[in-house]
């Protein structure tokens, strides 16, 4: 006899549930630390969605922050392929419904006193996304939004090109 708690039936098919391990850079509560801690190390006033999506895939892999880190300090000329995580988009709605960042009138996205207080906590923990720190730290503020606006506006113009 199956057990309603281990599988789901439709018809003549059989589901058995499993559960899956997602990979850390894929939990909600990863993500959310990680766009707070972009923001806190990454803006001035606020960060834009195309900014934190840019800054949280350069976290993916060595190769992804080198190339970031060269188009935040003038050492590439393009940088053409901006990849979108749905993870960054669940984690910002989140991270909004608890109170940790809001958007602005401008549409950038800053960190709530919440916020800052949950960073504050991050940053005191040496241990804790001590390589995101590391690397955020190097970023700073050199990515600005005006880089980022003179970046997709070239995309535009070539697109249109084509």
């Amino acid at each position: 006899m199956m057990n309603d708690k281990n599988y789901i039936i439709a018809d003549e098919i059989v589901f058995e549930a499993k559960p899956d391990a997602v990979p850390y850079n894929y939990r909600i509560s990863y993500k959310i630390a990680q766009l707070c801690l972009i923001m806190e190390m990454c803006s001035r006033g606020g960060c834009s969605l195309l900014k934190l999506h840019m800054i949280s895939i350069g976290l993916s892999t060595k190769k992804d922050m080198e190339k970031l880190k060269d188009l935040a300090y003038d050492r590439l000329a393009s940088y053409t392929v901006v990849r979108f995580d749905p993870a960054v988009n669940h984690a910002i709605r989140f991270a909004v419904a608890e109170g940790l960042i809001v958007q602005q009138l401008n549409g950038l996205y800053k960190l709530t006193k919440i916020g800052k207080f949950y960073v504050k906590n991050i940053t005191k923990d040496k241990q804790l996304m001590k390589d995101e720190k590391r690397y955020l730290s190097s970023l700073s503020t050199m990515l600005t939004e005006e880089k980022i606006k003179d970046l997709t506006s070239l995309w535009r113009y070539s697109s249109a090109e084509n």
